[in-house]
């Protein structure tokens, strides 16, 4: 989806460079480019993000973007889009999210359930970079909410089970 090319039609690699300095105890500050990224322990949290939160931010982030990125190529009108994330993490080291619980909220005057479904499903399946990180170990619950203008709502849960079906034949 976002591929970047040279001007002769290659694919180019995406290579990112991150600077981490130390400043005190356990606090870091992660700088890309000009952006700076203050990060600290959940013990010392203050106005500092801890590595795993960001993690939740990246993957919620990405998500986001594709899912935003498909309805438009739809032509779907969507006025309002949250997603709403919790990760819970295993209480042994390491303490990775063993479940993420991602609630995808699309608010418009009109869209189809299959247009919001099929935008999540590539988001998770093929355009998603932070997603296809994720180990086998780690499970997700998806939901999703699609708000009409008039304020009805439909709530529904996403069914992984043809994109686990197409990973199983293509892995």
């Amino acid at each position: 989806m976002f591929n970047r090319q040279s001007s002769n039609g290659d694919t180019m690699c995406m290579a990112t460079t991150v600077k981490l300095s130390w400043h005190d105890g356990i606090r870091f500050s992660a700088t890309i480019q000009n952006r700076i990224i203050e990060m600290d322990s959940e013990e010392k949290m203050e106005s500092a993000f801890t590595p795993m939160e960001l993690f939740l931010v990246a993957l919620v982030g990405c998500t986001s973007m594709d899912v935003q990125w498909i309805l438009q190529q739809q032509r779907q009108k969507v006025t309002k889009l949250e997603i709403n994330t919790r990760g819970t993490r295993r209480d042994e080291d390491p303490r990775y999210y063993d479940l993420i619980e991602l609630e995808y909220t699309v608010t418009c005057d009109e869209i189809r359930k299959d247009a919001v479904e099929r935008a999540i499903r590539l988001s998770q399946a093929k355009y998603c970079s932070v997603r296809a990180m994720l180990n086998e170990k780690v499970r997700l619950d998806i939901k999703y909410k699609i708000i009409n203008q008039d304020g009805t709502e439909q709530e529904y849960t996403y069914d992984d089970s043809a994109s686990e079906v197409q990973r199983q034949l293509t892995g």
